[in-house]
């Protein structure tokens, strides 16, 4: 994006760009995406790609078996490898159509942007693209506001590094070609760094494109080390030269800091509206003083880092650059930290104690040149703490839009926000309940205002932090000044570890929708979904339904699982000396009939239903709100099926009771003897029930398939595949 705004030509829809692309287009598809690309299909399996013909779910009977070798990715049934290969062919003609001209669209058709980038440079005549993108490398800053270790850091150095060595070796042929082009670009590269350029490159990236906060001085220390060490890897010893030939390290603690994210002044503006109190000469008089002692930093710093970038040997003026600095960003840190403790505690409380536990952090002073001079940092990247704002007892969190939220990660997105360049790129990843939860709605609308993606990942079988045991994650990327405002979503993905380093090659975006459930974004990843939802919002939903008081009750699980448990009887629980108690972990509906309770009982045992909670819950608890947004057709259900609701319901509670099983489970206060219900066993009854629905929501045979067969090698596990 920073380099076309150099040359506008190369990235017109018929530039050199994108004609790249459409040229070789199929090298940038992932190859996990195109396993059995160009292999005839059996038989069996293909008689069930025609849709519109009849009997869709007998023709896709072996759907669900296991792919062979030859298709499939670990653990694929042919549903899944019908699925990818389908997208696989949609992405390619997209490419040699040439429709594919922004450069978002390789995030939404994940495309591998990475390969691209380095192989168009590689390519290129045309050395004013390399001279400019080049130029922009060197300037892009990539922050990492609780950087911790630094892996998020250390990871963007691994994808900044190729890029530097493609552009570098460009530069050089061009230069010898035209000893005139890139003399200033290839002179930095000289002399010392001449026999190392990979040194060169880990020391320019460190220095110029990545920064870190974190307010634990010891993680700051870790990430910094991690990155001196990348650099030594490198070092070539020459025992011949002075200090055996190697170069002095640089010095980083200016760009990986320790200090609080969520406390002291982000930009200019933060510091103005904390101006608008007080006596009015005295606060001209210290936004005064503030701009020339930033003015001053901002000076400093850049002579610092030249000194540093030239590889100048001149080690008592890089000493006294860097005291120089640090004595200015004290003096400046002072004079706002005095200024944010009376506006924020008042003047007589204890203001070293306020400093120690609050740690401020002055981002318009620590990183001046970013955020005044560059507008905020290019990109953000993180893995912000998931901690309850209630369990953060050592300092007050500001007052933030999403402090409602009540989770910390939240306003440190909003702060991040604050914090980026007007045409900046942000990604997190964070618990699923930011797009799930009802609290979380005041983040979700700040996603909003941006062109965004978000994946979503289960916690089992695998999960995507193996230290992290039941934490269901979404990833967020934003690009904050694309316009129009879309969303893009994925569906809710499951994996086996054999499948791990598949799923961020074969993720699919589609556009998000509008949902049914106030406070969560749609978990979809399908066209068949967008319809199911359509359909969905023509039937009245459950809640209105509803009674407060009556003898017509339904009990419902709140776990959430491969399938949901809804019941007219309570299972049984009894302690070690036989008594029975009421299970913990249900709830209650109400109805006025029994016929609505029936309708009730049939709908919420419904595949249907276990995708709508999978679609907007937290995808861990059957919540009420779920329950009672979830459309059922009782109307129409009651004219004209009322017996066969009856009896579908009848068959599924007998069915549920037969294949229960007693178990004795331990807990650490208690031991209990619990009838479980396993409606896996069940699954043919439910099957018909959503065979019923289908015909009252008015769902299409494929929309039908899609509702039974959802999740299905999850849902059935081994059973899927026996006799």
């Amino acid at each position: 994006e920073a380099t076309r705004k150099h040359d506008e030509k190369p990235f017109k829809p018929n530039g050199e760009v994108w004609t790249f692309l459409k040229e070789n287009g199929d090298r940038y598809v992932f190859d996990a995406v195109k396993k059995g690309c160009g292999q005839e299909i059996p038989e069996e399996i293909a008689i069930g790609l025609d849709t519109q013909q009849p009997n869709l779910l007998e023709r896709r009977k072996h759907w669900n078996d296991r792919t062979p070798e030859e298709f499939a990715l670990p653990t694929e049934i042919w549903r899944e490898t019908i699925e990818r290969l389908q997208r696989y062919n949609s992405i390619k003609a997209k490419i040699e159509n040439g429709e594919i001209t922004n450069i978002n669209d390789f995030i939404t058709y994940n495309l591998d942007i990475r390969q691209f980038v380095y192989d168009l440079l590689n390519h290129t005549n045309d050395h004013l693209l390399v001279k400019h993108f080049y130029a922009e490398l060197q300037k892009v800053t990539i922050l990492d506001p609780t950087c911790g270790s630094g892996a998020f850091l250390f990871a963007a150095l691994n994808i900044l590094e190729p890029l530097y060595e493609v552009c570098i070796s460009r530069m050089q042929e061009f230069h010898e070609q035209n000893p005139n082009l890139f003399k200033d670009e290839l002179q930095e590269i000289e002399h010392k760094y001449r026999s190392n350029i990979q040194y060169f490159i880990y020391k320019s990236i460190i220095l110029r494109n990545l920064y870190g906060v974190d307010i634990m001085v010891e993680a700051t220390e870790i990430a910094k080390l991690r990155l001196f060490l990348k650099m030594v890897a490198v070092v070539e010893v020459d025992k011949r030269q002075p200090n055996l030939g190697l170069d002095p390290l640089p010095d980083i603690d200016f760009n990986i800091r320790c200090g609080n994210t969520l406390v002291g002044y982000a930009t200019a503006k933060e510091l103005d509206d904390d101006l608008t109190w007080g006596d009015m000469f005295a606060n001209a008089e210290f936004r005064d003083k503030v701009n020339d002692e930033m003015d001053k930093v901002a000076h400093t710093y850049e002579m610092f880092k030249h000194i540093q970038l030239t590889q100048g040997d001149d080690m008592d003026a890089f000493k006294k650059a860097k005291n120089e600095l640090k004595t200015r960003l004290k003096t400046l840190n002072e004079l706002l930290n005095r200024r944010l403790f009376v506006a924020t505690v008042g003047e007589n409380a204890d203001y070293d104690a306020w400093l120690s536990s609050h740690q401020p952090f002055h981002w318009l002073v620590e990183f001046y040149e970013i955020i005044t001079g560059n507008g905020g940092f290019d990109v953000i990247i993180g893995n912000p703490p998931y901690l309850e704002l209630k369990e953060v007892k050592s300092y007050k969190i500001p007052q933030y839009k999403t402090i409602s939220c009540g989770n910390l990660y939240a306003p440190i997105i909003e702060r991040c926000e604050m914090l980026s360049f007007y045409d900046g790129k942000l990604g997190f990843i964070v618990p699923v309940s930011s797009v799930s939860a009802e609290r979380y709605l005041s983040l979700q609308e700040l996603f909003h205002h941006h062109t965004h993606w978000y994946s979503n990942y289960d916690d089992r079988p695998s999960r995507l932090f193996e230290q992290l045991e039941h934490i269901r994650l979404s990833i967020h990327l934003m690009a904050t000044s694309s316009n129009p405002h879309l969303s893009y979503s994925t569906g809710y993905k499951k994996w086996n570890e054999q499948e791990r380093c598949f799923i961020f090659k074969t993720m699919e975006y589609v556009p998000a929708i509008d949902g049914l459930v106030n406070g969560s974004m749609p978990k979809i990843r399908s066209q068949i979904e967008y319809s199911v939802v359509e359909k969905m919002k023509r039937i009245p939903a459950l809640g209105l339904s509803l009674k407060k008081t009556g003898d017509t009750i339904v009990y419902y699980s709140r776990k959430l699982g491969s399938f949901v448990q809804v019941l007219n009887f309570k299972p049984e629980v009894r302690g070690i000396n036989g008594t029975l108690r009421d299970p913990s972990e249900f709830k209650t509906l109400i109805f006025s009939t029994t016929q609505e309770a029936n309708s009730a009982l049939l709908s919420l045992n419904s595949s249907l239903f276990l995708w709508f909670c999978t679609v907007y819950s937290d995808c861990r608890h059957v919540n009420k709100r779920e329950v009672e947004t979830f459309p059922i057709p009782f109307d129409s259900v009651v004219c004209n099926a009322s017996r066969e609701v009856n009896k579908l319901s009848c068959s599924l509670m007998e069915s549920f009771k037969e294949t229960s099983e007693y178990r004795v489970m331990k807990f650490s206060h208690d031991t209990l003897t619990i009838q479980c219900i396993i409606p896996k066993k069940s699954k043919p009854i439910i099957d018909d029930i959503d065979k019923v629905l289908a015909k009252h929501y008015g769902f299409t045979e494929e929309e039908l398939d899609f509702i039974i067969n959802y999740d299905i090698k999850y849902r059935m596990g081994d059973e899927l595949n026996e006799e």
